[in-house]
């Protein structure tokens, strides 16, 4: 299946959300970002594919340590927050699943929380492989699924009792690379070795006030499938939220694990 509504829900959704994700979206995944260029062993001077690099934080941290790095992203108004944010940061337009690369061409591809949001991860993951060099590494970071997540467990409830799915396009498992073993069966399938995983505690700061609203600008499937729903579902699934997450509650706002798996491997 090719998940095109999908493709384009993603696409228009990002760039919709790109000029408020420094105080949404960033509030979890930039955690992930130090033990990922840990684990693609970033070294100076290495030539670096951000793959989905979204505002630039991956790719401009990289450069800081010295590697020579490419941003690409499918979304044109997150190449606009990266270019503005990072003057001087490559960063181009670009399709993780057919990348504009030539074979060989980098030695490090990186990728934060993105696999999560495309329609066919296995053709990313074989698109990286493709343009590293022999004994280059792909590193990559994921979500893990409801079962060890307390945000998503929560939100994956409501979602399952008050909202039809169904009145939204066709859409990939989010979760297909969320554990240990899929993530390492998807990285041998594409010819990985010394495939390694790790876990990150990344925990999820929204600020006071609804919880829900906050929510909606975080991502874009949850989102996706509320606005699809009846204005009286909406309103119900908003008050479900704010109540499962009240155990998070904190002085300053919430403060909710969500963490995330990061999978490293070596092209042969």
């Amino acid at each position: 299946m090719q998940f095109t509504g999908f493709r384009d829900d993603e696409r228009n959704g990002w760039n919709a959300r790109a000029d408020v994700y420094d105080v949404a979206t960033a509030q979890a995944t930039l955690q992930s970002i130090p033990m990922l260029l840990h684990m693609a062993r970033l070294y100076h001077g290495a030539r670096v594919l951000d793959m989905g690099c979204g505002p630039g934080y991956l790719a401009a941290t990289a450069a800081a340590l010295g590697a020579e790095v490419t941003g690409i992203d499918f979304a044109e108004a997150m190449v606009a927050q990266a270019r503005a944010r990072f003057p001087g940061l490559d960063v181009r337009q670009g399709d993780a699943e057919a990348l504009d690369m030539g074979d060989a061409s980098v030695d490090i591809v990186a990728s934060n929380i993105v696999l999560f949001h495309l329609a066919d991860p296995a053709r990313a993951i074989a698109e990286a492989a493709r343009v590293l060099r022999p004994g280059g590494r792909f590193a990559f970071s994921q979500w893990v699924g409801p079962e060890s997540s307390d945000l998503y467990r929560e939100v994956a409830a409501v979602l399952a009792e008050h909202a039809d799915v169904s009145r939204l396009s066709p859409a990939p498992d989010a979760y297909a690379l969320s554990t240990p073993a899929a993530a390492r069966a998807a990285m041998k399938e594409a010819g990985f070795e010394q495939i390694e995983t790790k876990a990150v505690r990344n925990v999820l700061r929204a600020p006071v006030g609804d919880f829900f609203a906050f929510f909606m600008k975080f991502g874009v499937r949850v989102p996706r499938i509320v606005e699809a729903q009846e204005p009286a579902v909406q309103d119900r699934i908003r008050d479900a939220i704010n109540a499962r997450v009240e155990p998070w509650r904190s002085a300053s706002g919430f403060e909710i694990p969500m963490p995330s798996l990061i999978i490293a491997g070596a092209k042969p």
